[in-house]
This record gives structure tokens, C-alpha cells and sequence, in this order.
């Protein structure tokens, strides 16, 4: 009976002895803080004001610009730069516009950089540098209503834009 035994532990031993041996892959990052979002950036209100729908009721038609910023502070040094990216519901008419969610048909949100360069549609990104004597970053926006197809009624305007940051 002993000797069965050591037969059968010497068995075992040789079938763990034939296992393979396998790699694997730890990963990670490490990372820097990220900047703190200013207060007045945070759930901020960009006011449009009231616009005659007369000056909305052609193609492409838009209202006067309405400036505005994001402001990111306390970046670390290592940061040298940020991307905000914008997303929410399209308009139907011109993607490049944002829905208006409110009640006048025919009118849309248009967001742009200060210099009106680039528009900023759902999926549009903004890079700017981190300012190293202030450890900031801002980005300098403008946005108006615009009726992409013309016809715009009277109606309540509200428009919904998320921001996204990534920090390089």
C-alpha cells in the first residue's frame, strides 16, 4: 500500500512538473493631477440674449456672437497643454450646430473659437496651451443662434453642450 502511494504522489509530481510556464503583461500608467475647473466655467449660462426672428429668417442667418471662456487653474507643471472636446445632440439641418431644445422651430446653436476660425459641432476639439507662469488654461469661445435652413419662428431658445478635458 506504501508503495502505491509514493507511486501515486510521483505521478503527480511529474504531471506539475510538465506545466508551461506563461507570460504576462502588467500595465499602468502613471499620472499628474489635472486641473481644477474654474467655478464660473463649471454649469456656466452663455446668454444669448432676444433676437428679432426677422434676422434669422434666411439661410444661414445668425445672431450677433456672444463671447465667453473656460477657464482651467492649478495645473500641474507636467501639463502642458488640454483638449476640450464638445459633444451633445446635433441639429438635424447642419451638424456642425447644436439642437435648440427649446420651443422656436428652425434655430440652432452655433459654438466657434473668439476669432470665428473653426466651428465646434458634436465630436469638435479645441487644444490650448497650459500657461506655465500661471499654471491656466483658457478657451476663448463665441456663440450665437443661427437658422441653418432660414424660416425661424418665435420660440424659446435652449441649447445644451457637454465639454469634455483631456490633459496632455
Amino acid at each position: 500500500m506504501q508503495r502505491y502511494r509514493y507511486l501515486l504522489i510521483l505521478s503527480l509530481l511529474l504531471l506539475v512538473g510538465q506545466a508551461n510556464a506563461e507570460d504576462i503583461s502588467i500595465q499602468g500608467r502613471v499620472i499628474d493631477k489635472p486641473c481644477t475647473i474654474d467655478v464660473n466655467t463649471e454649469s456656466q449660462l452663455v446668454y444669448l440674449g432676444r433676437v428679432m426672428v426677422t434676422r434669422l429668417s434666411t439661410a444661414g442667418a445668425g445672431s450677433n456672437w456672444v463671447n465667453f471662456e473656460l477657464l482651467l487653474k492649478d495645473c500641474s507643471a507636467s501639463t502642458v497643454s488640454v483638449t476640450a472636446a464638445f459633444s451633445g445632440e446635433a441639429n438635424i439641418d447642419d451638424a456642425t450646430a447644436f439642437k435648440n431644445q427649446g420651443t422656436a422651430p428652425n434655430v440652432a446653436l452655433q459654438i466657434t473659437n473668439a476669432d470665428h476660425s473653426t466651428i465646434y459641432g458634436n465630436g469638435g476639439q479645441m487644444l490650448v496651451p497650459i500657461i506655465p507662469a500661471t499654471h491656466k488654461a483658457t478657451f476663448p469661445l463665441s456663440a450665437r443662434m443661427i437658422s441653418p435652413l432660414g424660416g425661424a419662428r418665435s420660440g424659446s431658445f435652449r441649447a445644451a453642450v457637454n465639454v469634455d478635458f483631456t490633459f496632455q
